[in-house]
């Protein structure tokens, strides 16, 4: 009995644990608008201390990265950002899978996080621009209807075969938070 209590309190303090390192901590800071930003990210989660530092740098440096993660926030999403490799060959996607828990829908993106800060947080906030166009459409709950979703909205850069997808909302986010976070330094 007494070994069963122990496990169970390694599981939960490894819980805990996770949860720390996956919603990064963000120092109050006024926005633009002069109110301060919420100072824990709660729908955007990464487990990577590099990402995770990059998600909260880039709230503190970008208007437009913080407006991203609000529209987040008021969506039934979360986003898990995950480090590693795209199949097309780019630097950064979101994975064309939903999983649907219970009122959530979680959406993955993967950064490689090697390159540079300023450049990482341009890539997050591209992909997490990219999640809010998914979690936008209440209907998208499968990983068909990802791919049905950019279809539809002849958003689709490539060919069928690549699946590669593109828009310009996310291209311009990527670069609005870049341009942000280097004039802030």
């Amino acid at each position: 009995m007494e070994n069963r209590t122990r496990k169970g309190a390694a599981a939960v303090t490894l819980a805990v644990t996770f949860l720390c390192v996956a919603r990064p901590a963000v120092a109050d800071e006024p926005s633009a608008g002069g109110a301060a930003f919420d100072t824990t990210i709660s729908r955007v989660r990464s487990d990577s201390p590099t990402l995770a530092a990059a998600i909260g740098e880039a709230a503190r440096h970008s208007a437009t990265f913080r407006d991203i993660v609000a529209a987040i926030e008021t969506s039934d999403g979360l986003v898990y950002v995950q480090e590693g490799r795209c199949v097309h060959g780019v630097r950064s996607c979101l994975l064309f899978s939903v999983t649907v828990a219970g009122p959530y829908r979680l959406l993955r993106v993967r950064v490689d996080p090697r390159l540079a800060s300023e450049e990482v947080m341009g890539l997050l906030g591209h992909e997490l621009r990219h999640a809010v166009e998914v979690l936008s459409d209440p209907q998208v709950r499968s990983d068909k209807a990802i791919h049905f979703l950019y279809l539809k909205q002849g958003l689709k850069l490539g060919s069928t075969a690549t699946g590669v997808f593109e828009t310009e909302a996310a291209i311009e986010a990527g670069r609005a938070v870049r341009a942000e976070v280097r004039a802030s330094y």
